[in-house]
């Protein structure tokens, strides 16, 4: 995973992480090394200088601190995108960009593609990580009109199942080329952009 050169996570003060950064941090590391099959639970206390007790307190399997790694990726991701969203006066082209973006975590970060997908609540995994951001990202959209449709709640779930499925068909095709544009062409069909200005906005270099 790509996330894993990111330095170990710290409180937004400066100060030292906390127990449950420090355990994901290491579990990030350990499957960016092993693979989450060699995940194991007393590696990540010790590595994360934390009590095997104090596991039990943050979560509740294996498999929920596999999720928390996943989503605390994907927020990084997140935050990465919309600080490099293109400078455009037509907020559809950021839409399109950030949207690109994630689905492109297929091509560029594939380890981390295929956690997402396997999680047992994938789409809920993802919508709760990245959604906040995404809302942000289309809200200047929304105001101006420019993006529209009738139940902002409702596109958020349809995009997000979308993305998983997409990402989940270029991991087990390979057929990588044109799958972002594809993804982010429906996206601005579905904020009511025009069919053809939707198929040149997805288009444009990231």
């Amino acid at each position: 995973m790509s996330a894993a050169s990111d330095p170990p996570a710290r409180a937004r003060s400066g100060s030292p992480a906390r127990p449950r950064e420090r355990m994901i941090a290491a579990a990030r590391e350990i499957i960016a090394r092993d693979g989450v099959g060699r995940l194991r639970i007393t590696d990540v206390t010790d590595s994360g200088g934390v009590g095997r007790g104090s596991f039990y307190n943050h979560f509740g399997s294996r498999e929920d601190l596999v999720a928390a790694v996943v989503s605390d990726s994907l927020e990084r991701l997140a935050v990465r995108t919309v600080a490099d969203l293109p400078e455009h006066p037509d907020p559809a082209v950021a839409a399109s960009a950030s949207d690109r973006r994630f689905i492109r975590i297929a091509v560029d970060d594939p380890p981390l593609a295929r956690l997402l997908v396997n999680l047992a609540h994938s789409d809920d995994v993802f919508l709760a990580a990245v959604g906040p951001f995404a809302r942000r990202v289309l809200e200047p959209g929304l105001a101006s009109g420019r993006l529209f449709v009738p139940d902002l709640d409702v596109a958020m779930a349809v995009l997000g199942g979308g993305a998983i499925a997409t990402i989940r068909a270029v991991l087990s095709t390979g057929a990588s080329a044109g799958a972002d544009s594809a993804h982010a062409e429906m996206m601005l069909r579905q904020f009511g952009v025009p069919p053809a200005e939707a198929a040149e906005i997805s288009r444009l270099p990231l």
